[in-house]
């Protein structure tokens, strides 16, 4: 079955899990660890639905409502808002979802059992307005993907940048960092390093801020990296999910009055 990346828009909102709405029981919000930017992003980078779905004027709304277990996972996933043929398909891709996300745990009553929710927004509209920015992303040697969602440190092959390697990355920084104004005006140097984790289709999720520099620079360093994509690590003939981490330096020696210059490397 053709299959593309759809865009997902989703909300949050604050409501009883019998159905009644409710702005004061924030404590049944699903609070994933990473935020909202955690779960959008990994909903453009990893969802995907059947081709058929984008031409049909597609455009629904879901309620997920779930438990989470010790480890702060979904599980016992329900759904109301399915009401057409599409059912399993959707069901069976935003189960599939939560399999990348852990949530904070905000609910503490040990005598009774509610589940949390998310909402979720779907339509073609919003994934044509999404993808006509994005450039399909083809790996070099397509191998099977581990479907286990666990996320390793140490690989047979550990990912790379999709284009010419360490090089390459190293060349995309280079072209495309912009020093931020503040931080020139106060002589503020110094390394951003961003950790993630490279998803089995070559995007990254995960991303967190291990050590920052203030200025702009980390934001910066955010923006460059959520840009990139990846050739998968390798671990017994399967992609994997890898965590990794990336520096980029911040050299007041490296500008010049069209662009600055950053170094980086992998590492973990």
């Amino acid at each position: 079955m053709l299959k593309k990346y759809i865009f997902l828009f989703f909300v949050i909102t604050a409501s009883s899990v019998f159905g009644q709405t409710s702005s004061t029981s924030p404590e049944y919000e699903a609070i994933a660890i990473g935020g909202k930017e955690q779960i959008e992003r990994v909903l453009e980078t990893q969802l995907t639905l059947p081709k058929i779905l984008l031409t049909s004027n597609f455009d629904v709304e879901i309620t997920t409502f779930f438990d989470l277990d010790s480890a702060g996972k979904a599980v016992n996933i329900k759904f109301e808002g399915l009401k057409n043929n599409n059912n399993n398909v959707l069901r069976n891709e935003l189960t599939r979802m939560f399999g990348f996300w852990k949530f904070n745990k905000t609910l503490h009553l040990p005598n009774e059992s509610r589940p949390y929710f998310l909402i979720f927004k779907l339509s073609t509209e919003k994934y044509n307005r999404y993808f006509k920015q994005k450039n399909k992303l083809n790996l070099k040697k397509p191998l099977p993907a581990d479907s286990s969602y666990v996320i390793y440190t140490k690989a047979d092959k550990s990912p790379e940048y999709y284009k010419n390697g360490d090089d390459g990355l190293t060349e995309f920084i280079l072209s495309q960092i912009e020093y931020p104004k503040l931080a020139i005006e106060r002589s503020v140097e110094g390394t951003v390093v961003i950790e993630f984790v490279v998803e089995t289709n070559g995007y990254i999720t995960g991303i967190t801020v291990k050590q920052g520099v203030n200025t702009g620079c980390t934001e910066e360093a955010l923006r460059l990296i959520k840009e990139t994509k990846w050739q998968p690590a390798v671990l017994n003939n399967k992609f994997v999910r890898y965590r990794t981490n990336y520096p980029i330096t911040f050299s007041l020696r490296n500008i010049n009055k069209d662009a600055s210059g950053s170094s980086g490397s992998i590492g973990q």
